[in-house]
């Protein structure tokens, strides 16, 4: 509960709140001209600086008091006690503190030297207002200024779930869960693991789309992998095989003066193999010749009858005699030659193996070995060519990972959803019972039907309220006014609220006068029955008068700021 709001400076007067209804009003003075105004009197400066004391952001409206050395101090219970915190408009990142007895202990460990940091300020009001313990105010989860932001209404956003229209779903579902006694944290984890999901959604867009070069679909990684390996495999083998020659270009004229070699003897092969035909068909020549020389003079003598001499006969023996020794040492001869081409035939293939040998076994170096900067080559190229394959090694990983981390958030999802099923199955009645207060609430403001659902979605608990003809900026404001109102009844019970709540004069925009004075008697009742407290500002013409001369309302007025007073509520202009 608020118990006084004070500054640095004579200009400001201080205004004592009371438990139950509190109210600022900016009236017209009875000697105000047209020229005086209700409007721009520092109602909602003075809202602005109960925030900056609960350790929310300086507006810029704020920085010319800054300028002049503001400080604000609020005195407020907490801890079964009084504690008055001071911060300095100007930095603030340190606030002076000064605890009673009851509330000193609880205080003792934060201060020093009478001072507490910033945000160690916030975990005490955390503790204090919310029973908000320190591990649970964490980096994405619940934040004490976004809960007093539920409490201390300065914007008035049409959907009552937010504190303002920019304000993400998830930090709405979490602080509401958390306002109405869910476990908030599988709005947390649902909203971590969709986050996953939407990053790994954008890089495989990305993928398909080339913009990320580094990651492919694993089937094209593979086959590239495989063609890789190949290349790779065959250049080991030919490494493998390699030797490196002293002098390469040496080996290839050994080779080709061993072709001519080898060349100019099969030449020579060609010649005898043609050489020794000849003969051997002279020699089967010369033995048809000898048989048909004897036959033909033998039959010559025969048929001419002639009878010789003993003596000519005999001259024709001795003739056929030599006739048979030249035919017989043609065909010696014949013989001789025969025999000599085969035994240089012989020689000539021995030597025809031995050169050949010695070619193939330079022509296998020349294609196994080269140089060591072919080697060099070769092994850059392979090198090159492995690192290529580890490349592709690492994206086929990570393209596993991303799909493995895909069914892992899939998985994470469908369980958090399932335990945030678990805890509205639990809690149905407890909120059943909320959307009831809150609906007849809204039935005696504005005669309609209205309702507060609760339910399970991929986000984890989605809240709504409904009413029949919502639309306006009336039936808006009061739906916001109702919540509020329930989340204070509801809060004082569960302690998950403060037992304050306060409203700038934009809540009742739009209202009609009866609905609007029904919203202040609702406030007081609220906080009579629940011993809070309800604190708002307004301008007296938007006082309905059944409700202005009420005396709950005329002693609720904790400040009166006329339309004639020099510099409004604050007491200086700026």
């Amino acid at each position: 509960m608020l118990i006084r709001l004070e500054a640095n400076r004579p200009e400001f007067k201080p205004i004592d709140f009371k438990p139950g209804f509190n109210a600022i009003v900016a009236d017209r003075d009875a000697e105000a001209t047209e020229q005086d105004s209700r409007n721009a009197r520092g109602k909602s400066t003075i809202l602005k600086f109960i925030n900056w004391v609960l350790a929310g952001n300086r507006p810029a409206s704020l920085v010319p008091l800054a300028e002049d050395g503001w400080s604000i101090s609020l005195t407020l219970e907490m801890f079964g006690g009084r504690v008055k915190a001071t911060r300095d408009l100007r930095g603030g990142s340190r606030l002076q503190i000064v605890a009673d007895e009851a509330s000193s202990a609880a205080l003792w460990p934060y201060l020093r030297e009478g001072t507490i940091s910033l945000e160690d300020w916030k975990e005490v009001l955390g503790l204090a207002l919310f029973r908000l313990e320190p591990e649970l105010e964490t980096t994405g989860g619940l934040s004490v200024r976004t809960l007093l932001s539920y409490v201390v209404r300065t914007d008035t956003p049409n959907d009552p779930l937010r504190t303002f229209s920019q304000q993400s779903a998830t930090s709405s579902r979490m602080h509401v869960s958390f306002l109405m006694g869910l476990d908030w944290r599988p709005v947390r984890e649902l909203a971590r693991i969709k986050t996953g999901l939407d990053q790994l959604s954008a890089i495989s867009a990305a993928t398909r789309d080339g913009l990320i070069t580094s990651l492919r679909p694993e089937s094209e990684l593979l086959l590239e992998r495989a063609s890789l390996r190949g290349e790779a495999d065959e250049g080991h083998t030919r490494i493998g095989g390699f030797s490196v020659l002293e002098d390469p270009q040496g080996l290839v004229e050994r080779a080709n003066t061993l072709t001519r070699e080898i060349s100019s003897l099969r030449d020579e092969a060609v010649t005898d193999h043609q050489m020794k035909d000849l003969y051997d068909s002279s020699l089967a020549d010369d033995g048809t010749e000898e048989i048909d020389s004897g036959t033909v003079v033998a039959t010559l003598f025969e048929v001419s009858g002639l009878i010789l001499a003993d003596g000519f006969k005999r001259r024709m023996d001795e003739v056929e005699a030599f006739h048979s020794s030249l035919l017989s040492n043609r065909r010696a001869f014949l013989a001789a030659e025969i025999g000599e081409i085969d035994e240089r035939s012989a020689e000539r293939n021995v030597r025809l193996l031995l050169l050949s040998q010695r070619r193939e076994s330079a022509m296998q170096a020349l294609r196994a070995g080269g140089a060591l900067e072919e080697l060099l080559a070769m092994q850059s190229e392979l090198a090159d060519i492995e690192s290529r394959v580890a490349a592709v090694d690492e994206q086929i990983e990570q393209a596993r990972e991303l799909e493995s981390k895909r069914d892992e958030l899939k998985l994470e999802k469908a369980q958090e959803r399932a335990a945030a099923g678990e805890v509205l199955s639990k809690s149905r009645s407890k909120l059943d019972d909320i959307g009831e207060r809150f609906g007849s609430k809204m039935k005696r403001l504005y005669g309609k039907d209205a309702v507060l659902t609760v339910a399970v979605d991929d986000g984890g608990f989605k809240f709504g309220l409904k009413v029949t003809g919502a639309g306006s900026t009336g039936v808006n404001r009061a739906t916001m006014f109702c919540f509020d109102l329930t989340m204070l009844e509801e809060g004082i019970q569960t302690a998950h609220h403060p037992d304050f709540l306060i409203h700038d004069s934009t809540v009742f925009d739009g209202v009609d006068p009866r609905q609007r004075a029904g919203t202040l008697h609702f406030a007081q009742e609220m906080v009579e029955a629940t011993r809070g407290q309800y604190i708002c500002t307004i301008n007296s013409n938007d006082i309905p008068d059944d409700v202005r001369h009420e005396a709950w309302f005329s002693s609720g007025i904790v400040r009166t700021v006329l339309d004639t007073e020099p510099h409004g509520a604050i007491g200086v202009s700026f």
